[in-house]
C-alpha cells in the first residue's frame, strides 16, 4: 500500500511509535513529513536518508515546516541522512 494515501493501512500500520525510518530519495520524504507525524508519539524521531546533499535544505525546511527539529545531519559520498524530533 501507500502510506500518503491514508485508508486501512494508516490503522493497520497503527500511532505512537517512537521510531520511523525512511531511506528513499528526497522528493518522496518531503511528501511524508507531513504524515509521518500520524505515526509518532511526541518526542518521536524521523530518521531519514537516501537524500542527496544538494536536496537536503528541502527535506530540512519540509520537517520544520511539519513541526520537527533538526537534531543532526550525517554526510558522506554526497548523501545524507537527517535525525529529527517531533515537537
Amino acid at each position: 500500500g501507500d502510506i500518503l494515501e491514508g485508508g486501512a493501512l494508516h490503522d493497520e500500520i497503527g500511532k505512537g511509535f517512537d521510531i520511523v525510518l525512511a531511506n528513499i530519495v528526497a522528493d518522496v520524504i518531503i511528501r511524508l513529513c507531513d504524515t509521518v507525524p500520524e505515526f509518532l508519539k511526541s518526542g518521536g524521531m524521523f530518521v531519514c536518508s537516501g537524500i542527496i546533499e544538494e536536496r537536503l535544505f528541502e527535506v530540512e525546511d519540509a520537517l520544520k515546516k511539519a513541526g520537527f527539529d533538526i537534531y543532526g545531519v550525517k554526510k558522506a559520498e554526497g548523501w545524507c541522512a537527517v535525525l529529527a524530533k517531533l515537537m
